[in-house]
């Protein structure tokens, strides 16, 4: 099974939402890490999977965003309405101690997130919890011990300009992989974007559409296409800027033998191509997102 690990922002909460309409739910399983604290688009989503009948992991103890340090304000929030959820703690550093105050404080099942470290006790906790979203790089002597593991990593390779993305970058294999360990029951990644996390872009001197594809000549592995508009040093007009880098991509995505999957998400790229309009640089992202998720899940369903 597919985890998507998101933050809970306006468009990718969206992105969730039409995902779930449409992908079976033995492949996906969001995992969403809130960031705001107005949480009735949280709560609104989780309402959403529930009724296509999804289970989410929602992640109680945010490590970045305005919920940092707010667990009791979240665990209160996400009380009501019958909201079926597995709250998550995160084990970050070895700090067990705290994720151990505040499981106290959940009634019902939960999840552990363990990252940046491992030890003894952080396998003890995690062998009580339902699922245990565990960095991919871990020793395989700590992954064997630990039951229900879901693979996460961090393969986004973010430049710090959109003009410094190369064509193609590499992403990852574990869609190919994680299956390879006996205890594991899925896999999980930040998409097309990395745990580095901000409020909001700054300004777009280029934009750059990021597709998600599996490379069938290089072992199923995944890889990432970038289409960038040409810099020319301002950030003036970017709905020039975005027409030149989809006209790049949708020509690639409508060539014969194309590398992509033909996502919903990608039908949606064309129609905006037919129609010369600019959405806006978060509708774009949410496209992406959901583009990436679409192939994987593909790949998963495709392979059984």
């Amino acid at each position: 099974m597919y985890f998507p690990y998101l933050r809970g922002k306006q468009f990718d909460l969206i992105a969730i939402r039409e995902l779930s309409d449409n992908l079976p739910k033995e492949l996906f399983c969001p995992i969403i890490e809130p960031v705001r604290t107005n949480l009735a688009p949280l709560l609104k989503t989780i309402k959403h999977l529930n009724n296509n009948n999804i289970s989410p992991v929602i992640i109680v103890t945010p490590q970045v965003g305005d919920c940092v340090g707010e667990t009791d304000y979240l665990l209160d929030g996400l009380a009501g309405d019958d909201l079926e959820y597995l709250p998550c703690v995160v084990i970050k550093g070895g700090n067990y101690q705290l994720a151990t105050e505040t499981i106290r404080k959940i009634n019902k099942p939960y999840a552990v997130q363990i990252t940046d470290g491992i030890s003894a006790e952080c396998i003890d906790i995690a062998n009580n919890s339902e699922l245990n979203i565990v960095d991919s790089d871990f020793p395989p002597g700590a992954l064997t011990r630990i039951r229900n593991v879901v693979l996460f990593g961090d393969f986004f390779q973010k430049q710090k300009r959109n003009a410094d993305y190369k064509l193609e970058s590499g992403f990852s294999h574990l869609h190919t992989t994680f299956s390879n360990l006996a205890n594991a029951v899925g896999f999980s990644d930040y998409t097309i974007v990395s745990s580095e996390y901000s409020e909001s872009g700054g300004p777009a001197f280029v934009v750059t559409i990021h597709m998600s594809y599996i490379n069938k000549t290089m072992f199923d592995e995944m890889f990432i296409r970038h289409y960038s508009s040409t810099d020319d040093g301002t950030p003036a007009d970017p709905a020039a800027k975005f027409a030149e880098a989809l006209q790049k991509m949708v020509a690639d995505a409508n060539a014969i033998n194309s590398i992509f999957f033909q996502s919903r998400a990608l039908d949606e790229f064309r129609k905006l191509h037919e129609r010369g309009h600019f959405p806006g640089l978060g509708h774009v992202k949410k496209l992406s997102i959901e583009h990436h998720i679409e192939t994987v899940c593909h790949y998963l369903k495709s392979d059984n």
